[in-house]
């Protein structure tokens, strides 16, 4: 269902725009949600919310997926990513646990370090985290909140969070919690995806890189014992489409100028984007499907997001069909 364990078919996902109702809509958490009931009506495979909290500000993920969660039925709903370092594991690991519950095991939690930047360290600051501490609390937590998914703890030896004899009683849908896919392809992250998660969710820039880091973590994996095929390998891209390529460009260039408050330029420079009319985006994204991409997580670069559901629906139909002179 979450498409966690490297099944043969290609997923296609869309991210929701819980920053985007904030620059450019009326700021209503409502409107994001339908966006999500629309997409499972759509046919799209998931759905996935961001985090940041003073960075890059958004509404608040585990809650929002909570309401998506009651109003679809089909749809993988996903965090992509969220920071496990501004929350303790214990209510973390209960969150989730709840929200797992209410989807259904419909949810795969992507989760990253936060990149090292200052708006990064500045949220990290607001609730008392250290920047040199966030990928330490990410590994820990996770590792934490996983035990907690199985049943009690009786002893957490730890100088973050010593515990002793804590139990949530609460479970998630899925014996040992939803499938934990790693973001980033920093060299020590690979590392960590292939050693210690279910999936990689990196967003870069080009497939002969993607191939380069998929390789490497499939490499941890079977070195340390686990199956690598079972690895979910997964895509953050940055798509916007029109049958006009230029306003195509225009659009995405705009969109991501404002979320992120610099040239554009710089952000395509090291994440997966691509502007044009469905055909050159299938094309684009085709790229790292070969490359060994089997979940794609498409944020609709657009100041109107839900406009480009139509599109990224169409390109997920594209993206699936076999490769002409294929028997079907």
């Amino acid at each position: 269902m979450d498409g966690s364990h490297g099944e043969d078919g290609l997923r296609v996902g869309v991210v929701a725009p819980t920053r985007e109702e904030l620059l450019f809509g009326p700021g209503d958490p409502g409107r994001v949600v339908d966006f999500c009931r629309a997409a499972e009506s759509a046919g799209l495979d998931s759905v996935w919310v961001g985090e940041s909290l003073l960075a890059r500000p958004r509404f608040e993920p585990l809650t929002l997926l909570a309401a998506v969660a009651t109003v679809t039925s089909r749809i993988t709903v996903g965090t992509a990513v969220l920071l496990p370092a501004l929350r303790h594991p214990v209510p973390l690991a209960q969150a989730v646990a709840t929200l797992d519950g209410l989807a259904g095991g419909r949810l795969v939690l992507g989760v990253g370090a936060g990149a090292p930047v200052a708006g990064t360290e500045a949220e990290l600051a607001a609730v008392g985290v250290a920047m040199s501490d966030r990928v330490g609390r990410l590994v820990e937590g996770i590792d934490l909140a996983r035990l907690l998914w199985r049943g009690a703890v009786p002893a957490w030896e730890s100088g973050r969070w010593p515990l002793a004899d804590v139990d949530l009683g609460v479970r998630p849908c899925r014996p040992g919690g939803p499938p934990v896919w790693l973001g980033g392809d920093a060299p020590a992250t690979l590392v960590r995806a292939g050693r210690a998660f279910d999936g990689w969710l990196p967003f870069v820039p080009d497939p002969a890189r993607y191939a380069d880091g998929l390789g490497r973590v499939r490499q941890v994996a079977a070195d340390h014992g686990r199956d690598p095929d079972r690895l979910a390998a997964a895509l953050y891209v940055n798509i916007a489409i029109d049958d006009r390529p230029n306003r195509a460009r225009r659009e995405q260039r705009a969109h991501l100028g404002a979320y992120y408050g610099t040239d554009p330029e710089v952000v395509t420079a090291f994440q997966a984007s691509h502007a044009g009319t469905p055909a050159s985006a299938a094309e684009y994204v085709h790229g790292f499907v070969d490359a060994g991409a089997r979940h794609i997580v498409v944020r609709p670069t657009s100041r109107e997001p839900a406009g480009q559901l139509a599109a990224v629906a169409e390109l997920a139909a594209r993206l699936r069909r076999p490769p002409r002179g294929t028997s079907t």
